[in-house]
Formats: structure tokens, C-alpha cells, sequence
């Protein structure tokens, strides 16, 4: 067994074991996800798509979605060479590795070749997250959705050029190796320890966002009644990315009918 958007290697033993008691303990459904149109049956932790989530990521200050996300397609470099200099305005990427003497022709082939747009020496260590986080005024942002956004791309179009993982973190896929089978749960109090994604935020946590630290820190957005279950929160990316099926079979076993489009807070410009 793997993380299905992460590294290739198998998890350990232990976690494995920890898994599979954790689903055989659950409530679960099996249900059909289409995955960059390759088929999958798929076992859900149901219950934690009910988990209240506000996803409201213009409205928050918090440095999160900033780890290396390993895959980056030909649409994203793409995007990012037909527009270096603002690439470079928002990241400081290109200008960082000049400093370190790399000449800007080696820059353009790394971006074109290299897993995470910079090559393998620099990563973690010149640079400890992900090349395309940036602060834009006072938020953090990813510089390529940005990009995107301003570009008028759809909500299809940005998932379509940004690395799978960001687009739908934080929630988490384990499979078979085989591939046979994957697990899918949205990381929640109660099976947190199974997931590598960092969950921790106040965006899945309405307790934290209450707090008087988050709220001096991001004193606008959040508010509680924008909180709802993830499914519904992320209805529309999951519809894209997983498919009809899916959705279907999960919005019918939580019994959730009514659902208003919130891609306002995928592709919002800033």
C-alpha cells in the first residue's frame, strides 16, 4: 500500500496495518472514482466527508498548501515559462537560483525537466516548500494558480495545470499496490494519524478558527456559518476530479441534496 499522490514508496508495515483496521472499523461505501481516466474502485470513509470545512483561502493568512507537491505537468511549466518574470516577481525562484550561479538557460531547463521546477540539490535545501508559494500582498498564495486565475482559466482549466495533489488537498488516497483498490478519507481528528497531508488548519477545525490568535491574524472570512460538510465545500473539484459516480454515491449515502457552487473560492482573483 501507497499514497497515491505522493512518492512511490510503500508505506510501512505498521501504517499498513493501521489502515486496513481503521476501515474495518468504519463505516464505509465502495463506489467507482475515474482518476485522470483511469477507473478505480474506491472504499470511503463516508462520515468523514461530513467534516465542517470553510475553504475560504483569499480570506486567510496561513502559510499551508507549501509542500513539494512531486508532480508538476507540461500545462503548468508551460504557463510558468511563457510568464517568467511574473513568476519571478511572485516566487523569487529564478532570481534565488541566479544568486546561487545558476545562468537563467539552465533555469528554463530545469523548470522544463526537473520534478519540482528546480534542480534536485536545491530542493529542501535552497528552497524548504514548494517553488511556486509566494506572498502576494499579504496573502500566500501559489503563484501558478494565481497565474491561472488572472488568465480567466475555468476551475476546470487551473486543476487541469496545477499538480493533482494541490488541487484536491487535503484530502488523502491510499492505494493497493497493485492498484487493485484505494482508500479515500478527508483527514478529520479521528484518522488524522493515517494521513501525510498536514491537516492542522482552522479551514477543517471551526474551533480553531475561533480562536483569539486566528482571528487577530485573519480578522476577516471564516465566518461559521460559511462552515460546511467538505463535500459540499469541495463539490465541484470533486465532481471534476473523481467523477460523476462518485459524487453521486457519496451525496446519496449522507443523504445531502442541496448544493450551491462554491468555485467563487477556487478561482477568485486577488
Amino acid at each position: 500500500m501507497r499514497y497515491f499522490m505522493h512518492n512511490k514508496d510503500e508505506i510501512s508495515p505498521k501504517l499498513e496495518d493501521r489502515v486496513r483496521k481503521y476501515f474495518n472499523s468504519i463505516k464505509t461505501i465502495v463506489t467507482k472514482v475515474v482518476i485522470k481516466d483511469k477507473e478505480y474502485e474506491a472504499v470511503v470513509d463516508i462520515e468523514s466527508f461530513m467534516l465542517q470545512t470553510n475553504f475560504d483561502c483569499f480570506n486567510c493568512l496561513t502559510n499551508c498548501c507549501v509542500q513539494f507537491p512531486y508532480e508538476f505537468n507540461k500545462k503548468a511549466r508551460k504557463i510558468i515559462l511563457e510568464n517568467l518574470w511574473e513568476y519571478d516577481e511572485l516566487t523569487k525562484a529564478v532570481s534565488i537560483l541566479k544568486e546561487e550561479g545558476l545562468t537563467e538557460s539552465e533555469i528554463i531547463k530545469s523548470i522544463k525537466h526537473d520534478n519540482m521546477l528546480i534542480p534536485e540539490e536545491h530542493v529542501e535545501k535552497t528552497f524548504d516548500r514548494c517553488t511556486c508559494s509566494c506572498v502576494h500582498i499579504d496573502r500566500n498564495l501559489c503563484a501558478l494558480h494565481k497565474m491561472c486565475v488572472d488568465k480567466g482559466f475555468s476551475m476546470e482549466e487551473v486543476i487541469d495545470t496545477k499538480p493533482l495533489w494541490c488541487s484536491i488537498y487535503p484530502l488523502e488516497i491510499l492505494v493497493e499496490n497493485d492498484n487493485s483498490l484505494i482508500y479515500i478519507f478527508v483527514p478529520t481528528k479521528k484518522n488524522d494519524y493515517l494521513a501525510m497531508n498536514d491537516s492542522k488548519f482552522p479551514c477543517m477545525d471551526l474551533k480553531m478558527s475561533k480562536s483569539p490568535y486566528f482571528r487577530r491574524e485573519n480578522p476577516i472570512g471564516f465566518k461559521e456559518e460559511d462552515y460546511k460538510p467538505f463535500i459540499i465545500s469541495y463539490y465541484s473539484i470533486l465532481k471534476y476530479i473523481l467523477g460523476d459516480h462518485f459524487i453521486v454515491d457519496v451525496m446519496t449515502e449522507l443523504n445531502l441534496t442541496d448544493i450551491k457552487s462554491r468555485d467563487i473560492q477556487y478561482n477568485k482573483k486577488i
